[in-house]
């Protein structure tokens, strides 16, 4: 018998989530400014209360930079080892801190509330079965079993958000999400300014390393994408949601191993030795995870 799973880490968009909710954040704010009558309007007296340029702006700002990045580093630098790999994956925080800085100095994000967050992360789509799969994993944790932790690691800019996709439907702590954040005035009024903690990949691999993993257990970490690669090969198993073809790519081209599904697949040899093993298990849905019984029954 395996060891049962004590410290379970989940990314959040496009794992427990269909799709990014980013986007979202600032959806709320601009439509909020609208309904107030604060935008759209011209910039006629070169007030530095402007209304900020459409989101899609600063989107693909974003992606042309992101791209830029890439291509220079390629250029420049040897990406022919895992370690390789990460020191890139580093770097990508960079791109992050531009695009931050580009938001806060246009203000794009004011005005909105942490209620208001937290109403619009219930209303989020998420993957089938997720919920139910963390919702099962957790109760015992709540009924004064500390042999099981849930984390939530995000690069999202809104831990309330999160925090109200998964409060009534899974019952996680909001001390239990890690991610960027909004900074509130005493109003709880969004400043515009974020609060920085999760940047890239390899921050959230000092996140997770720093995690108590109760004695006698294992860890599990649940992610779609290169941003959680480093994580899901730390933790002694680790489950990629999805077919994210750029994560393929970079698993093959570093011999990591992604064994399709869990039910049958998972034997002794997976939870021993773990460190320096690059194998990960691959599922499309939550169902496939509740099926295997790898978090309890």
């Amino acid at each position: 018998m395996y060891r049962p799973v004590g410290l379970l880490v989940c990314d959040f968009d496009e794992t427990i989530t269909q799709c990014d909710s980013t986007c979202e954040i600032a959806k709320l704010a601009y439509e909020k400014r609208s309904r107030q009558g604060k935008c759209p309007r011209s910039d006629k007296n070169k007030s530095i209360d402007v209304c900020p340029r459409p989101w899609s702006h600063y989107v693909k700002s974003y992606f042309r930079e992101r791209k830029e990045h890439i291509k220079r580093w390629h250029e420049t630098n040897s990406n022919k080892s895992l370690q390789d790999h990460y020191e890139f994956l580093k770097t990508l925080g960079e791109v992050e801190m531009i695009s931050m800085e580009r938001v806060e100095g246009d203000n794009c994000l004011s005005g909105i509330c942490s209620s208001e967050l937290f109403e619009h992360g219930r209303m989020l789509k998420k993957r089938d079965g997720a919920a139910e799969v963390l919702k099962r994993y957790l109760p015992k944790h709540r009924g004064g079993n500390d042999s099981r932790h849930l984390y939530i690691l995000s690069t999202n800019w809104s831990r309330d958000m999160l925090f109200g996709s998964l409060k009534d439907y899974v019952g996680i702590e909001k001390e239990r999400i890690v991610s960027n954040d909004l900074i509130f005035d005493e109003a709880d009024t969004a400043t515009g300014k974020l609060e920085r903690n999760v940047l890239s990949a390899i921050d959230k691999l000092k996140i997770f390393k720093s995690l108590e993993i109760p004695k006698g257990t294992m860890s599990v970490y649940i992610g779609d994408s290169d941003t959680d690669l480093p994580c899901m090969l730390e933790a002694d198993i680790g489950i990629i949601m999805g077919s994210n073809c750029a994560l393929t790519e970079t698993c093959e081209k570093f011999g990591i191993e992604v064994v399709d599904g869990l039910v049958g697949k998972i034997n002794m040899k997976d939870f021993s030795s773990k460190k320096g093993c690059n194998k990960l298990f691959r599922v499309q849905e939550w169902k496939e995870i509740l099926d295997s019984k790898l978090l309890g029954d």
